[in-house]
């Protein structure tokens, strides 16, 4: 199994989306314009977070279900609502999605040893999905759900991604980011950066300005929330110099192995020597929980079967020397914006481990949006990568949410502050 860094490992943590109002912008010397029409000014907030003191549960841990309640010690926590915004980036990048917009409602507390934060926003649309595997009938092959809008037939609407909505914080290590104290993370953003096409450019990059300069980025994302009680821990830095690179860096991790992976494999059609992607491990019963694979399921005793053949008509042998024909029913095609309820999770999760894994999180969908608890030690030892909350000064940070499937189009609030009681 391929460890699935583009899934839940390398999604540029407020890429694209915090460039707005940098007119110009070179790997050593950003120049922060905020007065083209073509960019317009962003809008700071300057609202401070209070971290009041007390201990919160995040419960359960080890991938049971949170039902959504809220310890009662929230309440002695100061509420301060931000509005976020997905702005118009320039390129296109942004595309159907400028303008959308959610309240973030955030509270944080701390004990000796720990901080906590509580944050919760509206999404209409609850978006918690792998990219499924769905059988396609007019291929007979089998493909898998677009991370990204696509086009539906008709030429008018859009099938929503196949995507899992995100909460995102930013902070500055060390203070060695010395514009992110006024610009937040609008201090690290970098327009017309475009993944290595500097011809047409069509986005743009997060990376700071120096080698010294590292951002502290979290990324809760919903699925591994929900399967993992996890967030992930990641950083920015300066990408080794390189215009159009990607700061975006994991934390490390006890194991290279542990994490998130494609449920991906190449096989060749049975008597033939053509090779087609087929999923790796189905469950046989079609019993998908969260829209992931555990790891867990995939060990000995587990409920998961890997496949090891297809037929010409997509049917799919099992270890188990059983089949799945997905020719019989609906059951793994794509139902109108929806899937059959069989079709097959596109990842195999389970816990990160080592500094990567240093955010525990819980996540539950109300109905009509998302609450997200995520706890942290003060202080994680990690003096390079990571924020130190232990010393209780004051923190400039950022947020940003991705939402209603809205893949890497996410809104943001900057120019936020962390301020302690004591």
């Amino acid at each position: 199994m391929k460890n699935k860094n583009k899934y839940l490992a390398a999604v540029p943590v407020f890429a694209t989306v915090i460039v707005m109002g940098l007119s110009s912008c070179t790997k050593h010397d950003q120049i922060l314009d905020l007065t083209t029409a073509a960019n317009p000014t962003p809008v700071l907030n300057t609202d401070t977070l209070i971290v009041a003191q007390g201990t919160a549960n995040l419960l359960p841990i080890g991938g049971a279900a949170w039902d959504g309640t809220i310890d009662a010690v929230w309440a002695n926590a100061p509420a301060l609502t931000v509005h976020a915004v997905v702005p118009d980036v320039g390129n296109n990048t942004f595309t159907g999605f400028v303008g959308n917009y959610t309240d973030i409602k955030l509270r944080s507390l701390r004990d000796a040893d720990n901080i906590y934060f509580l944050a919760e926003f509206n999404a209409s649309n609850k978006a918690a999905k792998s990219p499924l595997w769905y059988f396609n009938p007019d291929t007979h092959r089998w493909a898998q759900e677009a991370e990204a809008p696509t086009l539906n037939p008709d030429g008018v609407t859009y099938r929503p991604a196949s995507v899992n909505d995100r909460f995102l914080m930013a902070f500055n290590v060390a203070n060695s980011t010395p514009g992110f104290n006024t610009k937040s993370c609008y201090a690290a953003c970098h327009v017309n950066s475009s993944f290595g096409d500097p011809i047409t450019p069509a986005g743009s990059n997060m990376y700071t300005n120096g080698p010294n300069e590292i951002l502290d980025a979290w990324m809760i994302q919903v699925l591994q929330a929900i399967n993992c009680n996890q967030g992930q821990d990641t950083y920015i830095d300066w990408a080794s110099g390189l215009l159009n690179a990607d700061g975006k860096v994991n934390d490390s991790q006890a194991n290279d192995t542990d994490g998130t992976f494609d449920n991906l494999q190449t096989l060749a059609i049975t008597g033939t020597a053509t090779n087609v992607d087929v999923p790796l491990w189905v469950i046989p019963a079609g019993d998908y929980n969260n829209s992931a694979i555990p790891l867990s399921a995939t060990l000995a005793g587990g409920a998961a079967v890997k496949v090891i053949a297809v037929s010409s008509n997509g049917v799919l042998t099992l270890d188990n020397s059983t089949t799945i024909n997905p020719n019989t029913g609906t059951d793994y095609m794509q139902i109108d914006a929806g899937d059959g309820p069989k079709c097959i999770p596109g990842i195999v999760v389970s816990p990160f481990t080592g500094s990567l894994g240093d955010i525990t999180s819980n996540a539950f969908y109300t109905g009509t949006g998302w609450k997200i608890l995520m706890k942290r030690a003060l202080n994680t030892n990690d003096a390079a990568h990571d924020v130190n909350f232990s010393t209780l000064a004051d923190q400039p940070f950022g947020v940003g949410v991705m939402f209603n499937g809205a893949d890497n189009e996410h809104a943001i609030a900057a120019g936020l502050t962390l301020h302690f009681q004591k």
